[in-house]
C-alpha cells in the first residue's frame, strides 16, 4: 500500500477517486467512503446531454431546422385535417398511399378519423422533409467534390459554369451554420491515382539524385508498379469505401503516437505573441486575461457556436480537429501512446504551474446571489497573484519541482515511470488532476531577452516545467510577454493557431480586458461584483529516492536536447508580401524559392523540401506535403548562381518556378499529393506482408528542409494586421528540425511590409547553423527583389 499525505489526522492514506466517489483506507484498517452530489454539476450535465441530443438531430437533418420541421408539419396537418373528404388532400394518389400506410398500424383503427388523418399527415410531412434534406445534403456533397475552382488563376474571372457552381453551393449551404454543421456534407479524402503519384514522385527527386541514383529509383518504381503496387492500391481503395478517411487513424497512430522519441522539440510547436505589443506588463493580469479568453473559446467549441471556416465564405472546411483543442492529453505507452479527451465538465479547471509547484485553479465561482458562474478576468488575476506569492513563499521540494520533466522524456521511459510511480496514491490523484485540466498555464519566473530567447523558452522551457503531454499550454512571463506551446498529435498548427489568434485578439477586442494601469477591468473595483474566492488547490507529490533518481535522469536528457537546439527568429521588416503581390507572385512560393536559394548557398547542394499543406476540404482532413524542390525551382536557383545569367532570364525562371509551386500546393490541397499516398501504401504493405524496396527507398529520404507557413487572419472581422493592427502582429511560431543535419523553418507574412521566420537546427550538426541560414535567407530575399529592378547587379556567388 502506497503512502500519501491526506491531512493532519492521517499519517498515510490510499486515495482512490472515481468521479464523485472517494474511498480512503487508513493504516489502522478502517475505511471511509464518501459519495458527494453536486446539484450544479448535475444540472449542467443534464443540460449538456440534452444539447448534444438536439445537436445530433439538427446536424442530421440540416439544412432543415426543428423550427422549419415544426412549422411545415403543422401546416400540412392543418391543411389536410380541414380539407373536404373528396379533395385531393384526402383522396388523391398521395393520400391513397398514406391510407395504405395506415394499415401498417392496426392500433390506429380504433382512433377517430381526424386523429388518424393528423397522424398520417405528420408522418408524411416528416418523411417528405427528411427526403428533401437528404437530397440537399447529397447534392452539396456532390458539388463539393468539384475542385476546379482551386486552379483558377489569381485575378481571373470564373467561367459562367463556375459561377453557377458557386451559386448552387451557397444556395444549398443554408444559413447560420454551427461548428460541425457541414461535417456530414464534406467529401471523403480520395485515394490518388497510383500512376500519377509515382510519376510526380520521380519528378520531385530528379533535381536531387544523380543520374545513376535516379535510374536505380526508377527501376525500383517500375518493379513496384508491376508487382505489389496495384494490390496495395486496391487495398486503400477498399478501405476508403468503409471509412470516413482512409488516412486519419493511420496518420495519428503511426506518425505521432507510435513515435518513441521525446515529443519536446521533436514533435511539439510554439507560437509567439505580439512582437512590439504587450497589452500589460503585469504577469498575473496577462495570465488571467488569456485564460479567460481561452475559456470563452472553449465555450464556443463546446456549444458549437464557433463559426465554421469557409473559403471565400462559401466552401466549408473540416472542423473535426477543434473537438480536442481543450480537455485533451497524450498518455504515454511502452510501444504506443494514446490520446484521451475528457468530456465537457461543468466544474472545469485549469492546471497552473510556477517554479515547479502545481495548482488546480477552478474556473467557476459562486456569485453574491448564490449561483455559480464563470470566473471573470479580475477574479482570475487575484488567483494568479496568490499562486505567485504562494510559490515564492513555499517553493516546491527538490524532486517535486521537476515532475514535468518526465513528459519531455523518451516516451517508453516515461510510460515505465508512470506505471511504477503513478499508479496509486497521491501521485495518481495529482497526475489525474493535471491531465484532466482543460489546459495548462505556466507562470514563468524569467523574462525573455529577445524573440529568439522567448521562442526557446516556449518550445522547451527549462526542460522540467512544461507539461508536454497537455494539448495546450500558455506560458506567461514576468514582463507580460506570452506565447503558447502545443502537443501535435491531436491537431495541426492551423487549428491551434486559430485559437491563439482569437484569444490574443480578445484581449483588445471591443474595448479589451485591461485598465490603463495594466490590471484586468474590475480588479479591486467596487463597481464590479466582489466575491470570496476559493484558493487554488496546491497539488502534492510523493517523490522517494527512486523516483527522484528517475526524474533527474529525465531532466538531464531533456537538458541535453534543449541545449542542442539551435533556434533563431528572423526579422525582415522593410518590405514583405505587398511587394511580392505587386509582381503577381504567390508570397508563399516566393519565400520557398528564397529558401531553396539560401540552402544552395549554405550547403552547396539541393535539399529535399517539405512544406505542410492542408486537406481540410475533405472530411477528417489533416495535412499533405508540398514537395517544394522541383525541376523549375532548381532551374531558378541555377540562374541565380550563374553570374552570366541576365535578370530578365532570372525573372522568367522565377515566375515559372512560382507557378509550378502554386500548382503543387493546390494539388496537395485537393488530395493529389504524393507523400500521404506513399505513406498509406507503405502501411498497407507492412500489414499485408509485402516487402517493397521502392516504398522503403522513397520514405527513408530525409527532409533536409522542413517548412511551414504560420497562418494568420483566421478571425474574420476581429482585427486587421495590414492596417490599424500592425503593431500587434506576431512573429509566428516554430518547431524543431526533422533531420539531424537539416533545418526547420516556419515563416509568417505578418503584414505587407514584414516577414518573420523561426529557424531551427541542431548544434551537434557540423553542417548547419541557424544564424548562418537566416543570413542566407535574408540575402536571398534581397537578391530576388533586386532582379525586378532594371540595371541592378545581383551577385550570385556563394560566400
Amino acid at each position: 500500500m502506497a503512502e500519501a499525505a491526506a491531512g493532519a489526522r492521517l499519517d498515510a492514506a490510499l486515495l482512490s477517486v472515481r468521479g464523485d466517489v472517494a474511498l480512503v483506507a487508513t493504516e489502522d484498517g478502517t475505511y471511509s467512503l464518501t459519495i458527494s452530489f453536486n446539484p450544479y454539476r448535475f444540472r449542467k450535465h443534464i443540460k449538456r446531454t440534452i444539447f448534444r441530443i438536439r445537436r445530433v438531430i439538427q446536424n442530421t437533418i440540416w439544412p432543415l431546422t426543428p423550427t422549419i420541421w415544426g412549422g411545415v408539419t403543422t401546416a400540412v396537418i392543418v391543411r389536410v385535417v380541414t380539407a373536404k373528404s373528396g379533395s385531393w388532400w384526402r383522396s388523391g394518389s398521395l393520400a391513397n398511399i398514406l391510407w395504405k400506410w395506415d394499415n401498417l398500424f392496426p392500433w390506429q383503427q380504433k382512433l377517430p378519423t381526424q386523429v388518424r388523418v393528423g397522424w398520417l399527415s405528420l408522418l408524411a410531412g416528416t418523411v417528405g422533409l427528411a427526403g428533401i434534406s437528404f437530397v440537399q445534403r447529397s447534392l452539396l456533397r456532390l458539388l463539393l467534390n468539384y475542385k476546379g475552382w482551386m486552379f483558377l488563376d489569381h485575378g481571373s474571372k470564373p467561367s459562367p459554369m463556375m459561377k453557377l457552381w458557386f451559386i448552387a453551393v451557397r444556395a444549398l449551404s443554408g444559413t447560420q451554420p454551427s461548428l460541425y454543421t457541414y461535417q456530414g456534407c464534406l467529401p471523403s479524402l480520395p485515394v490518388p491515382c497510383l500512376k500519377e503519384t509515382t510519376r510526380n514522385f520521380m519528378l520531385s527527386v530528379k533535381p536531387l539524385l544523380s543520374q545513376e541514383e535516379y535510374n536505380d529509383m526508377e527501376e525500383k518504381m517500375q518493379k513496384f508498379m508491376k508487382n505489389e503496387g496495384w494490390k496495395l492500391q486496391l487495398f486503400l481503395q477498399v478501405r476508403a469505401m468503409f471509412t470516413v478517411s482512409w488516412l486519419w487513424e493511420w496518420w495519428e497512430k503511426y506518425v505521432y503516437l507510435r513515435g518513441r522519441s521525446p515529443i519536446m522539440v521533436n514533435s511539439n510547436y510554439y507560437i509567439l505573441d505580439g512582437v512590439a505589443f504587450t497589452p500589460t506588463h503585469l504577469q498575473a493580469a496577462r495570465a488571467a486575461a488569456l485564460l479567460h479568453a481561452a475559456d470563452k473559446f472553449k465555450f464556443l467549441i463546446d456549444w458549437e457556436k464557433l463559426d465554421p471556416i469557409r473559403l471565400q465564405k462559401t466552401i466549408p472546411w473540416c472542423m473535426k480537429q477543434y473537438e480536442r483543442v481543450f480537455d485533451t492529453t497524450r498518455v504515454p505507452g511502452k510501444e504506443c501512446d494514446h490520446i484521451i479527451h475528457y468530456d465537457h465538465d461543468p466544474q472545469r479547471y485549469c492546471a497552473v504551474s510556477r517554479k515547479g509547484v502545481w495548482y488546480k485553479l477552478p474556473m467557476q465561482v459562486k456569485g453574491t446571489n448564490g449561483k455559480w458562474r464563470t470566473a471573470l478576468p479580475h477574479e482570475l488575476e487575484k488567483q494568479m497573484n496568490w499562486i505567485i506569492m504562494d510559490s515564492d513563499s513555499t517553493p516546491a521540494p527538490e524532486g517535486q519541482n521537476a515532475i514535468a520533466a518526465l513528459t519531455g522524456w523518451h516516451r517508453g521511459r516515461w510510460a515505465e515511470a508512470r506505471e511504477e510511480f503513478f499508479w496509486d496514491g497521491i501521485n495518481k490523484l495529482s497526475l489525474e488532476t493535471v491531465e484532466k485540466a482543460f489546459m495548462h498555464i505556466h507562470l514563468e519566473d524569467r523574462s525573455p531577452t529577445d524573440l529568439t530567447n522567448q521562442a526557446k523558452m516556449l518550445i522547451h522551457g527549462d526542460g522540467k516545467s512544461l507539461w508536454f503531454d497537455k494539448s495546450v499550454t500558455f506560458i506567461i512571463f514576468p514582463n507580460g510577454k506570452s506565447g503558447m506551446m502545443a502537443e501535435h498529435s491531436y491537431a495541426d498548427a492551423l487549428t491551434v493557431g486559430h485559437m491563439w489568434e482569437w484569444v490574443t485578439t480578445e484581449e483588445r477586442y471591443k474595448g479589451g480586458l485591461y485598465r490603463d494601469d495594466g490590471h484586468c477591468k474590475g480588479f479591486e473595483d467596487s463597481k464590479y461584483e466582489q466575491v470570496d474566492l476559493t484558493k487554488p488547490q496546491r497539488l502534492q507529490w510523493r517523490v522517494d529516492a527512486q523516483l527522484h533518481k528517475v526524474i533527474n535522469e529525465a531532466y538531464v536528457a531533456n537538458k541535453q536536447l534543449c541545449d542542442d537546439l539551435d533556434l533563431v527568429v528572423m526579422t525582415q521588416d522593410t518590405w514583405g508580401k505587398g511587394f511580392i503581390k505587386k509582381k503577381h507572385i504567390s508570397p508563399d512560393a516566393f519565400f520557398q524559392l528564397a529558401m531553396q536559394l539560401a540552402y544552395r548557398r549554405d550547403a552547396g547542394k539541393r535539399a529535399l523540401t517539405y512544406e505542410a499543406s492542408v486537406t481540410r476540404l475533405f472530411a477528417q482532413g489533416r495535412t499533405e506535403t508540398v514537395r517544394s524542390l522541383s525541376i523549375e525551382s532548381a532551374a531558378f536557383v541555377d540562374s541565380m548562381m550563374d553570374e552570366s545569367c541576365s535578370n530578365v532570364e532570372r525573372v522568367k525562371k522565377l515566375m515559372q518556378a512560382a507557378d509550378k509551386h502554386t500548382q503543387l500546393y493546390k494539388s496537395a490541397m485537393v488530395g493529389k499529393g504524393v507523400d500521404r499516398h506513399l505513406f498509406g501504401l507503405y502501411v498497407a504493405s507492412v500489414g499485408l506482408g509485402y516487402d517493397s524496396e521502392f516504398l522503403k527507398a522513397a520514405l527513408k529520404m530525409p527532409w533536409t528542409l522542413s517548412t511551414s507557413q504560420t497562418p494568420q487572419k483566421q478571425t474574420e472581422g476581429r482585427w486587421n494586421p495590414d492596417r490599424e493592427d500592425r503593431h500587434a502582429v506576431s512573429a509566428g511560431g516554430g518547431f524543431g528540425p526533422v533531420a539531424d543535419d537539416g533545418y526547420g523553418v516556419s515563416y509568417m507574412f505578418a503584414h505587407d511590409d514584414a516577414i518573420y521566420a523561426n529557424i531551427s537546427s541542431k548544434k551537434s550538426s557540423t553542417a548547419t547553423s541557424s544564424a548562418r541560414f537566416r543570413d542566407h535567407i535574408l540575402r536571398a530575399l534581397e537578391d530576388m527583389k533586386k532582379i525586378f529592378s532594371d540595371g541592378s547587379d545581383v551577385s550570385a556567388k556563394s560566400k
